[in-house]
Parts: C-alpha cells; structure tokens; sequence
C-alpha cells in the first residue's frame, strides 16, 4: 500500500519516527526527503505520488501550516478525493479548510506515541485494502468444475 506524508521539512524528526516504525513492513512510504532522488523534479514525483498513493498522511503544525507545499499537497489531495490522516503536533491548531471536519490524531503530549496510533492505523487501513482485494479476486475467480 502506498501512502504519502506530507509535513514541513522543520518536522522531519517526527516524520523519521513515523517512518522508523513502519520500516520493514507492507507499507510504500513516500517521504520527499527520501523518496526524490538528486536530479529529479521534486514537483513531478510529489504529484505523481499524491495521485498513486492509497492513503495521504498530513503532519499539521505551524511550519506545515506556513508552508506552501504542504498546502498545495493537501489540495491535490482533496481534489483527488484521497483518504486523509492528519497528525496534529500543536494541540491548539486545528485543521483547515477542506480538512477542518476531519478527525485527527493529536501529538500534542507524546509525539512519540502519536505517531504509533498513526503507524496502527495505516497498517489497519492495508489490511482492509487486503482483505477488500482478496475478496474481489475471490468474487471474480470462475468456479471450479
């Protein structure tokens, strides 16, 4: 399952911790910071992850909110009708606009622990995107005589 984080490069850190415990797993995690190689068009491959991913994780937090890539990643995001997690680092900030309805994990305390609910729940989200697939595979396999 490909999933996509989008942050402020000032959150990094807890950008690292998400991925550190999602490492060794199913999941694809695209991180511009190790995902873009030199040379390569940063917007190019941004966009194209957004549109192939499954699922998009916004880590929210005033250098995410002053950044405009964040910003320009979650309206591709929302126009492209994706699956939005949002992480909140700052208990005080909520989220904005086409995000303000959704509900949210909250870092606000222990980051470190926020990011394994976030971790627990993209990995829930494959195994739903697993068991959907096999079950399709299932309903279209034809019978066997």
């Amino acid at each position: 399952m490909k999933v996509f984080v989008s942050y402020s490069s000032k959150d990094l850190a807890d950008v690292e911790t998400l991925k550190a415990s999602l490492a060794n797993g199913p999941i694809e995690l695209f991180v511009a910071e190790n995902s873009v190689k030199p040379s390569e068009s940063l917007a190019s491959e941004i966009k194209l992850a957004i549109k192939s991913c499954h699922l998009f994780v916004v880590v929210w937090s005033n250098h995410a909110k002053a950044s405009d890539w964040v910003s320009q990643e979650v309206g591709q995001a929302v126009a492209l009708g994706k699956s939005i997690l949002p992480i909140v680092l700052e208990g005080s900030m909520g989220l904005p606009g086409f995000m303000s309805e959704l509900k949210y994990i909250s870092a606000e305390g222990n980051r470190k622990d926020a990011m394994d609910r976030a971790s627990s729940i993209i990995l829930e989200k494959y195994e739903e995107r697993k068991k959907k697939q096999e079950d399709t595979q299932r309903n279209e396999s034809p019978p066997v005589s």
